[in-house]
């Protein structure tokens, strides 16, 4: 049986390019984590400077309660999840600059492109008020992963 094909046109090329940076950066950063070796065991104090002046009381009681006593679950989640959803990412992107038009590829898209957004959406609640740069690039990245997902809705409820 023949797999369903989609239309690449959904996808404008230049939105192809940005969606290739945000998958590098995020690989980039996951790669750093991954090469390095320190990222766990740093990870408390990080975790315990974005709750001091946290200014959602909810999500500081998150990271109080759940992640800065579970920081080696949590850093490895963060360090495969950014690895593997950046991956997701890139390698879909590749596929549809390479002519590769079935569905799995806007599947694996999709689920990079929403692990991305979670990512960047829980690293903006914890970090965004530390500077307005982590603030704007965070909403940033965010946006143009939605636009992503939104892009494969689109491509997947297309008939034919």
């Amino acid at each position: 049986m023949k797999s369903a094909k989609f239309s690449a046109s959904v996808f404008p090329v230049s939105f192809l390019l940005v969606l290739l940076v945000d998958g590098f950066l995020w690989f980039k950063s996951s790669w750093g984590k991954l090469s390095e070796g320190v990222f766990v065991d740093n990870l408390s104090g990080t975790l315990t400077k974005f709750a001091s002046k946290n200014p959602y009381p909810w999500f500081k009681d998150i990271l109080n309660s759940y992640a800065i006593p579970n920081t080696a679950a949590v850093g490895a989640m963060i360090m495969y999840g950014e690895f593997f959803f950046a991956a997701a990412v890139l390698l879909s992107v590749l596929a549809i600059f390479g002519g590769v038009r079935d569905r799995w590829v806007l599947w694996l898209l999709g689920v990079g492109l929403l692990g991305l957004a979670a990512m960047n959406l829980v690293f903006w609640f914890a970090a965004g008020w530390t500077s307005p740069s982590t603030d704007s690039l965070n909403l940033l990245m965010l946006t143009v992963e939605l636009v992503g997902l939104w892009l494969v809705y689109r491509s997947l409820m297309a008939k034919g």
